[in-house]
This record gives C-alpha cells, structure tokens and sequence, in this order.
C-alpha cells in the first residue's frame, strides 16, 4: 500500500483536534514515503495534510477542477496537480488512483466522495477498502444511521463490507500499517 487516497475538509474553521489529528496521520504518510491523493485545495484539512506529507518526506497528488484552479483554489504544496472538469472526474481520479482510500471529518462534499467510493465498490467498480475516521464522535450519528439502513434492509448482509471504522489517526495508521487494503468477496 504506498497511494492514500483521503477525502477531508476544505474548511478553516474547524476545532483543533481536527487538524492535529491530520498532521498525525499525515506525519507518519510522509516518514514512510507514502503517496497522497487529495481534492488539491489551499484550504482546510486538505492543505494541512498536503503540507504536512510533503514536508516529512512524501509525495503529494492534488485532483482540482478546472474551475477551482482558474479561481486559484488549489494547493501550492503538492508535488503533482491534476486538472480534471469536475467533482465527479475528480472522484473517479482520486479513487483509481488509490490503494486505500480514507475519509476524514469534512462536510458534504467530504460526505459525497465517502458514499460514492461506497456504493461504486459496492457495484464492483472498485476493492478498496475504506477507513472513516470517527475523531471525537464526528461520524458518530452517520454510524447509526447505517446502522438504521442495514436494520431496514437497505445495506445487505450478503454484501462484503469495505468500511473500517477508527478513533483517531494512530488507529488509522495501526490500520495501514496492518492491512491488506483489497477487501476479498467470499
């Protein structure tokens, strides 16, 4: 497993805990010469973990739309820029080119690449297996709404599941450093 693929916030107002917990995960990418693949955005936990990878020794891959990067939206920090027309390109691009794929705490957009790398390896498009990050609950109440989904039959138990559910950055990174990140359909 060397390219991680993480879906995360582009906000800069988040609490702390967020982005200390970013530099963690993005600390131990960087000293283990892994590759990042990110939304390429200046802002938010995006830019925290571009800089924080490419200052300890890893590589970075930004995946901007063209018209974040006319509106000057992306990363200065990543070592390669991939142009592509849109949100959905930008999915496509982030998930083919990942060996893992990891969702942080984030927003809507966050919350799109997390179900889309879901339901496509769900269709067969994809075996990555996906880590979510729960820091101090923030995925909590999505937790038991898929909970709710798989009571009322709308995920089925025939179905391998490729979602790891982790506590904070260490617990990701015991994760990576332990798994086989191809999840196997019996």
């Amino acid at each position: 497993m060397q390219n991680i693929g993480i879906f995360c916030s582009a906000s800069e107002e988040l609490k702390d805990v967020f982005e200390k917990e970013a530099i963690k995960l993005g600390v131990w990418m960087g000293k283990n010469g892994k590759t990042l693949i990110n939304g390429g955005s200046n802002q938010g936990l995006m830019e925290v973990f571009s800089n924080t990878v490419r200052r300890t020794g890893g590589y970075c891959i930004g995946v901007i739309p063209e018209n974040f990067s006319k509106r000057g939206w992306y990363s200065n920090t990543t070592d390669e820029k991939i142009i592509v027309k849109n949100l959905s390109e930008r999915k496509e691009v982030i998930k083919k080119r990942s060996d893992v794929l990891i969702a942080f705490p984030g927003g809507i957009g966050t919350m799109d690449e997390l179900f889309d790398a879901w339901s496509s390896y769900s269709l067969g498009f994809h075996d990555k297996k996906i880590i979510l990050v729960n820091i101090e609950g923030f995925f909590t109440p999505l937790i038991q709404q898929l909970k709710v989904f798989r009571q009322e039959k709308f995920l089925h138990d025939f179905l391998p599941n490729p979602l790891v559910i982790v506590n904070s950055a260490e617990d990701c990174i015991k994760q990576l450093e332990t798994m086989d990140c191809s999840v196997k359909k019996d």
